[in-house]
């Protein structure tokens, strides 16, 4: 394991990640929520021997603070600025999972895609909601019934609710070390905020801020 290291956002909260490989053009990983930078265990190793890379816990999720506000896409973009103003880096390709796609989308709506030089998107629609010019939506939380199954689902037993959703966010096997891994990564968060972040996260609609992307995506 690598060791964290961390910075500051603009309201005090103390972000941590880690940073791996010493050549080579410049990534950042961000994870999906519930998760944390051990979800690229897989993929740290072989990225760091051509690019360096880092790879942050987002607010609320992993070693960084879990503090009682900012259960907001729009804040955890912020945090990405902060990281990336801090980090001081030349273009790099930023890629998101999951929520941390929607991150990104927020930080070119706040900031621009100055300073970035590529983006990657992994499984996250545009829009998670099912509406009606539009069925693209995601299979799991695609409307105000199912956001509320997932909280209840969180309210009802952590380990639990981990170790399912572990599963859920795979598509191909992976050794059990990494599915135990995954399942306490995602129990060190609060399932209380886990439900506020989510219920922020799901509806929103980034369709028209698409175009906008002005960095190779």
């Amino acid at each position: 394991m690598c060791e964290m290291l961390q910075v500051a956002a603009n309201d005090g909260a103390v972000l941590r990640y880690v940073c791996k490989g010493s050549k080579g053009p410049p990534v950042v990983l961000i994870h999906g929520w519930s998760a944390s930078h051990r979800s690229f265990d897989l993929n740290l190793d072989v990225l760091s021997q051509r690019c360096v890379v880092y790879a942050p816990d987002l607010r609320f999720h992993g070693e960084s603070d879990k503090p009682a506000w900012g259960f907001h896409v729009a804040r955890l973009a912020a945090d990405l600025h902060a990281l990336l103003g801090a980090w001081e880096l030349d273009a790099p390709t930023i890629v998101g999972t999951s929520l941390g796609c929607a991150i990104i989308w927020s930080y070119v709506e706040l900031y621009g895609c100055s300073g970035i030089g590529k983006c990657v998107f992994v499984d996250q629609a545009p829009s998670q909601w099912r509406l009606p010019d539009w069925t693209l939506g995601s299979k799991g939380i695609y409307d105000a019934q199912s956001l509320e199954n997932i909280q209840a689902a969180l309210r009802g037993g952590m380990a639990t609710f981990a170790d399912g959703n572990a599963q859920c966010c795979l598509t191909k096997p992976v050794p059990e070390a990494l599915l135990q891994t995954l399942s306490a990564e995602t129990q060190k968060c609060d399932p209380e905020q886990l439900a506020k972040l989510m219920a922020d996260h799901a509806p929103k609609d980034w369709r028209p801020l698409l175009p906008r992307l002005s960095c190779p995506c």
